[in-house]
């Protein structure tokens, strides 16, 4: 009887206490807001950990057994991204998966959950076959290929799909949000406003004044942003446009071909 009390105990215990196995991700991508435990439960231990060693997208590459072991104790606050590298369509696509740090109360060891997912897609050494390296040499993938190979990029298809550009990058606002996703945001009065799942895509080259599916992509990030933040302070820098998977977009006449410089002929004198 006594241990049939014990055990009941525990269950309501469980029940009433929060517990990471119940935590989960935060939106339909899998991925943001997941503990590091969780994340590598899902897809194994990483392949690689990367720390940033510059501002720029430099990074220092070291084996999961060497980072674990030795080098996350002795960089001060350092937060490694989990690597994992997959080929999909004869296409290399690595993921990196960037973490926020949640103290805990009465421990030295912080929560690390996933904040944001940086996705691209790599050109390999002609003459190894090898993507390694601190600096990627990035693929260009027209954005109609994109969905193929990266599973979790699931597009709105709605023709008002808030979607914003500049030359060097697209935010795809997606209708799902999630007051959770609070933990993932350091902007000031971050609880004014709603936060939501996006997609960032980025271009080596600018991108031209119509954007189509057929334009290039080298790199994704699956990540939080809020339509009315853009609204109220990033009016400068995002333009708003037609989002290019809806039946909208696909509906329009192709774009002109863009106009041909002449070639300049010389001028001789009399």
């Amino acid at each position: 009887m006594r241990t049939v009390v014990l055990l009941l105990a525990g269950w309501v215990a469980w029940i009433a206490a929060p517990s990471t196995a119940l935590a989960g991700a935060f939106f339909s991508d899998g991925y943001l807001g997941l503990t590091q435990e969780e994340l590598r439960a899902k897809l194994g231990p990483p392949q690689k950990i990367r720390d940033r060693s510059a501002a720029l997208r430099v990074y220092r590459y070291f084996s999961y057994d060497e980072w674990e072991n030795v080098l996350k104790d002795q960089i001060p606050g350092a937060v490694g991204e989990d690597v994992y590298l997959y080929v999909r369509d004869k296409t290399h696509v690595r993921y990196s998966f960037q973490y926020a740090r949640e103290e805990k109360p009465n421990s030295d060891t912080p929560t690390l959950i996933v904040k944001l997912v940086d996705i691209e897609f790599l050109s390999p050494d002609p003459i190894t076959g090898s993507v390694e390296g601190p600096v990627a040499v990035p693929l260009a993938v027209p954005l109609k290929e994109v969905p193929k190979l990266i599973p979790e990029f699931k597009p709105s298809l709605a023709d008002d799909a808030p979607t914003y550009r500049s030359n060097l990058f697209i935010i795809m606002l997606q209708n799902e949000t999630s007051k959770e996703a609070l933990r993932l945001i350091k902007e000031r009065n971050k609880e004014d406003y709603a936060w939501a799942l996006s997609y960032r895509l980025y271009t080596a080259e600018p991108f031209p004044p119509r954007i189509t599916l057929n334009e290039n992509v080298n790199r994704v990030e699956i990540a939080v942003d809020s339509l009315q933040l853009i609204k109220d302070h990033h009016k400068l820098t995002h333009e708003s446009m037609i989002n290019p998977f809806s039946s909208k977009a696909a509906s329009l006449p192709p774009p002109p071909e863009p106009p041909k410089k002449k070639v300049p002929l010389p001028r001789y004198a009399p």
